[in-house]
């Protein structure tokens, strides 16, 4: 039981992101699992992916390039906004010292 759980989990102990990431890593290498037969001695078959599901997954990638691109730009706006916040400060301490 310890040694699924440490499977389940990456080198910080968190959890890898769910179950269909760890399992896509883990199968990645695998070339013959498509082509495992099924019970009744056919190969299984790899469902198609429609087109419907090929433009999601377009689209999801997109959006992963905004979500990115919206982190970088949340991230500078704060570093400049503490920039400015403590500007501020040092300037209401030194107005404080001289009144």
């Amino acid at each position: 039981m310890e040694r699924k759980d440490k499977e389940l989990r990456g080198s910080n102990n968190g959890v890898i992101g769910g179950y269909h990431k760890w399992l896509k890593a883990r199968t990645q290498g695998i070339t013959w699992l498509p082509k495992v037969k099924g019970p009744s001695g056919k190969e299984a078959e790899v469902p198609e992916e429609s087109e419907e599901v090929q433009a999601l997954k377009a689209e999801l990638e997109k959006m992963r390039v905004v979500k990115e691109k919206l982190k970088t730009t949340v991230t500078r706006v704060r570093k400049e906004c503490d920039k400015l916040r403590d500007v501020n400060m040092t300037d209401v301490s030194l107005f404080s010292l001289i009144s």
